[in-house]
């Protein structure tokens, strides 16, 4: 199976930048979906944060998803000490997703537009956009819940 993050490049357009954008819009389609299912799978434990992370370095092309991949695996390594940290993995790669899929938005917006590849490109940033952002929510909406059930143990009300 491919998940076809082979390096291309926009049939018409020689820029670098333009190209750059549409690689990684590749890689935020792709891995915006599985930030949204990590963080899904996040609440089960570290192994969940270091097998994203070592997906992530894998996968990923550049110094950008390197250092987010290590992260992510870092995190899931101090989760065996401390599971939340877990948690914290996958909100970390949702949040470096959104972070690359908003520039690449912001590559698109300004070069490329009578490239054919251009909408392709601008679709896959959506998505990664748009998944990872509920990736994000997940991963925070859990992080709440376990401050709030620790809360509540620490008050003496949840025993």
């Amino acid at each position: 199976m491919s998940l076809n993050l082979n390096a291309q490049h926009g049939r018409y357009t020689g820029s670098t930048a333009f190209n750059d954008a549409f690689n990684d819009a590749q890689f935020v389609r792709t891995f915006g979906l599985i930030a949204l299912v990590g963080s899904f799978l996040g609440i089960l434990g570290g192994a969940v944060a270091i097998g994203l992370g070592l997906a992530v370095l894998g996968f990923g092309t550049g110094r950008y998803f390197k250092v987010l991949g290590g992260m992510v695996m870092v995190l899931g390594v101090l989760s065996l000490i401390f599971a939340p940290a877990g948690i914290l993995g996958s909100l970390v790669l949702a949040a470096g997703i959104v972070w690359k899929a908003l520039s690449v938005r912001r590559v698109l917006d300004n070069e490329g537009k009578d490239d054919p590849d251009w909408h392709t490109a601008h679709s896959r940033a959506i998505i990664g956009l748009v998944t990872s952002s509920a990736g994000a929510l997940v991963s925070i909406c859990y992080g709440l819940l376990i401050l709030l059930g620790c809360l509540l143990r620490a008050s003496g009300r949840f025993d």
